[in-house]
């Protein structure tokens, strides 16, 4: 009787041991994907990168709820460090009936990603659960303001050698800033970067810089646009990683800014 009473003992230390395990390994926004129901949802859209701007947003109907939070309540993956990698992603943005925005990601079919937190999934399952996805419209105006509550200024700069500054436009509006929203967003799609360049060495470059405002903060972040070698670059600040973009991009900005000087 004693051995079966220890027995019992180990296996249920080591059943409160799995599950204590288990349950730290959950985040609650896994534990909110996996709980979410159509009756909690307002709205549910899409943004895909990359994608033709006529293909880059959806704003899914009612009807398709049930399918969508379908996939979420199978939410499955382990909780990962941040990925400093890019590549090609599908985000969702649901917000539900008490007004809240909730972002559920799918990173390169390598990382699910719900409200920032990482999770290393199955990559078959994510390819599968997001096959069916496509946008079937332009990126509304105002769109990331709305769901972030956070708006976006951008400023365009030619610099010189050390970083002199020849000629600022500041701020862009209209096509101009749908020009340099694009062009940031060709750098952020990319998935090879290369080292950092010296900025100042350069005898000419750009910047935009991008503001970002809050109901009580600002911050700003600076992309470098540049030619070597015969292509165009992106990078972001001064230490971070750059990538290759379209030649035209830095030719449209150059055109822009000569025709304000």
């Amino acid at each position: 009787m004693k051995k079966w009473i220890l027995l019992n003992f180990i296996v249920l230390l080591f059943s409160v041991i799995v599950t204590s395990n288990y349950l730290k390994d959950i985040d609650d926004s896994l534990i909110w994907a996996k709980n979410l129901s159509a009756n909690d949802v307002q709205s549910i859209e899409m943004v895909i990168s990359p994608s033709d701007r006529e293909n880059h947003y959806k704003n899914f109907s009612s009807k398709d709820f049930d399918a969508i939070i379908k996939i979420l309540n199978s939410s499955m993956g382990h909780k990962a460090n941040t990925s400093a990698e890019l590549g090609s992603t599908i985000t969702l943005y649901i917000t539900t009936k008490e007004g809240n925005v909730h972002t559920y990601q799918n990173l390169r079919n390598a990382y699910l990603v719900i409200d920032d937190i990482y999770f290393s999934a199955d990559r078959s399952w994510l390819a599968s659960s997001f096959r069916d996805f496509k946008g079937d419209a332009s990126l509304p105006d105002g769109f990331f303001q709305r769901v972030t509550g956070i708006t976006t200024t951008y400023g365009l700069m030619k610099l010189g050698k050390n970083g002199k500054v020849l000629s600022p436009l500041s701020p862009l509006e209209g096509t101009y800033r749908q020009l340099a929203e694009y062009t940031v967003f060709s750098y952020l799609i990319k998935s090879t970067l290369y080292p950092p360049q010296d900025i100042d060495s350069f005898d000419a470059c750009y910047m935009l810089r991008v503001i970002y405002s809050s109901k009580n903060s600002n911050s700003s972040h600076d992309y470098y646009l540049f030619t070597m070698n015969g292509d165009t670059y992106m990078q972001n600040g001064k230490d971070g990683s750059n990538a290759k973009v379209g030649t035209d991009l830095y030719n449209r900005i150059d055109t822009l800014l000569n025709s304000f000087n």
